[in-house]
């Protein structure tokens, strides 16, 4: 027992050993991406079924090398969090963000851009003034970005998050639950905090039309949402049969591949100036 531990023990710090380095060197090329500005904003349009009408868009990072390399978040943003290097990422995102709405022409009174942040960040007033500098700065209106916070990462102090919270929200930001239902929060987010949108997750879309047991939690995530009368979005959507079933199910706000793929600003704009002309058609 002694030697199996002992090979255990040897096995786990050779892991350890051999990942530190390549997190370093993630690091350090995270780094330089940030002095480059090499983060940059993909948009995916959020849609209502019922109109086929944009109603805002989700804005997800993108790391795009200067070789033409677009690398997924899903390859750097956890080893950003631990180096804390999701803080200057955001603010690359917010500036561009703020940057991008100036440029929109004809978009409806209501519409927004929503930015993904972490629990952490929404604990912070500095935070909240940043954000708010910067939109004032690039002539924006507030009420044109919204907040998104997953909760996936917990909350360690929700006085001070209620707090930077009602300063957005008193300043015309909305705030949205990201993944609801797949982190610590739960729903107890919804009593504690002043969150008005609730994002229901692609997990969940999944098991619409299959015999998934998590399909139940579905339709419970939704009957909370009216009862606590949330705006809710329906993430992940890809096919007409979800969209079908969302719509029976008095959820209207699509997000998806089945509309729309994230997209560069610049495929942005012809995107909703299409959506315009059917509009007017």
């Amino acid at each position: 027992m002694v030697n199996v531990f002992l090979c255990i023990l040897l096995v786990i710090t050779c892991i350890f050993l051999g990942l530190r380095p390549q997190q370093r060197t993630v690091k350090m090329a995270i780094e330089r991406g940030i002095k480059r500005k090499e983060f940059i904003p993909f948009y995916q349009p959020i849609i209502n079924s019922m109109t086929g009408s944009i109603i805002g868009c989700e804005s997800l990072i993108r790391w795009c090398k200067a070789n033409g390399e677009i690398i997924s978040p899903a390859n750097f943003i956890d080893i950003a969090e631990q180096n804390k290097q999701i803080y200057e990422i955001t603010d690359l995102l917010i500036s561009q963000v703020a940057e991008d709405l100036s440029k929109l022409n004809n978009i409806h009174d209501n519409f927004y851009i929503s930015i993904n942040v972490i629990p952490r960040q929404l604990q912070n007033q500095t935070f909240a003034t940043k954000l708010l500098n910067t939109l004032s700065s690039a002539q924006v209106s507030n009420h044109r970005v919204a907040i998104e916070v997953t909760e996936r990462t917990q909350f360690t102090n929700v006085t001070s998050a209620k707090e930077v919270m009602q300063r957005l929200i008193d300043h015309g930001i909305s705030i949205k639950l990201d993944d609801a239902g797949t982190g610590f929060g739960g729903f107890s987010y919804f009593q504690e905090l002043p969150i008005s949108t609730l994002k229901i997750d692609k997990m969940f879309i999944d098991t619409i039309g299959t015999c998934d047991v998590k399909a139940n939690i579905l339709n419970a995530i939704i009957s909370f949402g009216k009862e606590a009368k949330l705006t809710m979005i329906a993430e992940g959507v890809e096919t007409q049969e979800q969209v079908n079933y969302l719509r029976d199910q008095g959820v209207f706000l699509i997000q998806g591949f089945y509309y729309a793929k994230p997209m560069p600003f610049s495929d942005l704009e012809k995107y909703i100036n299409n959506n315009l002309k059917k509009d007017n058609h």
